[in-house]
């Protein structure tokens, strides 16, 4: 047990040090050169169904009742078969 309590916390820092490095690596891109952007604005009377909160509040309904479905199904202790072995042992005794 303490094996793997400890391979999970060298697993934990080397993944500390790793997304330490890529950080490094990514604060230290050349930011010399400029670029120049020109943006448009459209307004559109298209109303998307992601852009309603409705549709995230039914999404997420959805979702919990998919996950609540698929964890009580998993844990049914009704189907599984309990087996009794009874064993009588005879010895034969000296008289």
């Amino acid at each position: 047990m303490k094996l793997k309590i400890q391979n999970f916390s060298f697993k934990g820092l080397y993944l500390v040090l790793v997304a330490l490095i890529y950080n490094a690596v990514s604060f230290a891109q050349d930011s010399t050169s400029t670029a120049t952007t020109t943006t448009t604005a459209q307004t559109t009377t298209e109303n998307t169904w992601y852009a309603q909160p409705w549709a995230w509040v039914v999404g997420g309904i959805i979702l919990i009742l998919i996950i609540v479905a698929l964890s009580r199904s998993g844990g049914s202790k009704a189907s599984t078969d309990r087996v009794t072995v009874t064993k009588t042992v005879d010895r034969e005794t000296d008289v």
